[in-house]
């Protein structure tokens, strides 16, 4: 009797998804079998075999829940520091967007004559130095997830536009 408590706290305390629904879902089976044909042989076979396939599918299904979520998160902090950024910075981010990359070299930067928004832009860390592939000009680069919210944000505004005409 003084099992029981344990074998309850290592269920409970499962961190495995799959093992956790795999192992719910055939004791179902088991319970279900042995109700309706009362032959316990039976039910604790249809209880084992389903097992491994249950658990390889629910894993497989809680892995592609648990990437998507990780990347909705990833998103909407992204437009969340997107959205926290000043008019000018916005600005330049609109730049790389417009330029179709996440680099700029530093004559397109320049050009801006937004220094002061690019120097911000770096000391929050959304804004690097680099070399071009063939180290012949050095670029900017924006942080690939603000340059994602920049293109969602530019996109947006591009579809409130044609909106507005029509």
């Amino acid at each position: 009797m003084d099992q029981l408590p344990k074998i309850a706290e290592l269920i409970y305390s499962e961190d495995d998804f799959g093992r956790s629904v795999s192992t719910t879902l055939s004791a179902v089976i088991g319970i279900t079998c042995y109700l309706s044909t009362n032959d316990w042989v039976i039910a604790a076979f249809s209880a084992v075999i389903p097992f491994p396939i249950i658990r390889l599918v629910a894993s497989k299904l809680h892995a592609k829940y648990a990437i998507r979520a990780q990347r909705n998160t990833a998103r909407e902090s992204a437009d969340y520091t997107f959205s926290q950024l000043s008019q000018d910075e916005k600005t330049v981010a609109n730049a790389f967007v417009n330029a179709g990359g996440c680099t700029l070299t530093f004559s397109q930067v320049n050009s801006l004559s937004l220094a002061n928004a690019v120097e911000s832009l770096t000391h929050r860390e959304m804004l690097s130095t680099s070399m071009t592939a063939d180290s012949m000009c050095e670029t900017f680069v924006l942080d690939p997830l603000v340059f994602d919210a920049a293109q969602r944000y530019s996109q947006n505004q591009h579809q409130a536009e044609c909106h507005c005409r029509k």
